[in-house]
């Protein structure tokens, strides 16, 4: 035998087999974690338009666009731009949007994970790359949602009646 080591041929079949098994299981094992957690070895085909919202409530970076309930791309950042929140939306190249688009973020379920949900309008003509989308709607506040039903306040005023007019001294009597 020489100094170097055993070569190549010196392993036994079962070795051999027992090697190839643990990096097979190695190479599984890697491709699963980066697919499960969404890394993409390849750019994706996608145009970027943007979105303002004064309110993105817990919406994050990476979370799907969708077109009733089709995932058609992905939030691709989040910043601040005068005072509003600012998204920029990456979409699939073959979805065209048209510039009508109306963007609200949703929730999937009650506590679910927020994601931004387009509803395409009618126009003829489509939003192009790094154009913004003029129509949206904010997040909803779950916070005050339940601050109003639990306490019955309301943001339309009780009651048209004016005899019901509280701004009136008492003692001027009905009108």
């Amino acid at each position: 035998m020489s100094a170097r080591g055993p070569s190549f041929f010196d392993y036994t079949r079962a070795e051999l087999v027992a090697g190839l098994f643990v990096i097979l299981g190695l190479g599984g094992l890697g491709y699963l974690s980066t697919s499960i957690g969404g890394l993409q070895v390849l750019p994706r085909d996608a145009y970027h338009v943007t979105a303002r919202f004064s309110n993105v409530g817990d919406l994050k970076g990476r979370a799907p666009v969708k077109i009733a309930g089709v995932t058609i791309g992905r939030v691709e950042s989040i910043h601040l731009a005068e005072f509003v929140a600012e998204v920029e939306l990456g979409i699939n190249r073959g979805v065209h949007l048209p510039k009508d688009t109306i963007a609200s973020i949703s929730t999937a379920g009650l506590l679910g994970d927020a994601y931004v949900a387009l509803s395409p309008g009618g126009a003829d003509v489509d939003l192009k790359e790094g154009e913004r989308i003029a129509q949206t709607e904010p997040a909803l506040n779950m916070a005050d949602l339940v601050g109003r039903a639990a306490f019955g306040a309301s943001s339309t005023p009780a009651s048209k009646d004016p005899n019901n007019d509280t701004t009136k001294d008492p003692k001027e009597g009905p009108p």
